[in-house]
């Protein structure tokens, strides 16, 4: 989720399509949503949504069916909410949006992450790009306070850009929190690797 031209579709189809990042550029904007089912170790769904579209009115929207830990029409749940910041935008109106979907979506489905991509950083210095995540990062802190859900819910930030490995690694580490048995392939690959280190000088007798 994010505002249009945030860079949400660029992302998709240059992490899951392969598509070259300069040909982003020819991208039209989403108008409506899409769901698209990704096949690799794991199995999951994304759903992509319009920018220009406020999912959060429930007199308007079936909240319940998008957010919920059964949203049937997206996957048999939703578990996490990625939502793209433009950094080289004005994104005071994104931090407004992504604050309606924190506290409409948690009050709904109290199990999501919430991962916040502030996005298109590769146009920013080193330290404009440390100064927006810090200022994006106190402004929302202080509106989820004020709004009392500070406590209840936990958004990470990572600075993405389609032109390196950085959307790679964030996308990695959101999909990583969704696989329940991550733990225990964790355990699996430390006792691997422990077992290997012990094994090699052997090899060598």
């Amino acid at each position: 989720m994010g505002l249009r031209r945030s860079g949400k579709t660029s992302i998709q189809k240059v992490v899951f399509h392969k598509m070259a990042p300069n040909e982003t550029i020819f991208l039209e904007s989403t108008t409506k949503m899409g769901v698209e089912r990704v096949h690799s170790f794991i199995h999951f769904s994304i759903a992509d949504f319009p920018g220009q579209i406020d999912f959060t009115d429930d007199q308007t929207y079936d909240v319940e069916a998008i957010f919920g830990e059964a949203a049937a029409d997206v996957t048999s749940s939703c578990g996490a909410i990625i939502f793209v910041i433009d950094a080289q935008d004005d994104y005071y109106d994104a931090l407004r949006r992504l604050r309606e979907t924190v506290d409409v979506a948690s009050r709904i489905n109290p199990k999501l992450y919430f991962e916040v991509f502030i996005h298109k950083v590769d146009g920013l210095s080193e330290d404009a790009k440390i100064e927006t995540q810090r200022d994006i990062h106190q402004r929302v802190t202080d509106e989820l306070l004020d709004i009392g859900l500070l406590d209840r819910v936990h958004l990470t930030f990572y600075l993405t850009s389609i032109y390196d490995h950085s959307i790679y690694e964030a996308f990695s580490k959101v999909i990583q929190k969704l696989i329940n048995q991550m733990p225990t392939l964790e355990n699996l690959l430390n006792t691997l690797c422990s077992v290997r280190l012990y094994c090699v000088p052997n090899a060598f007798l």
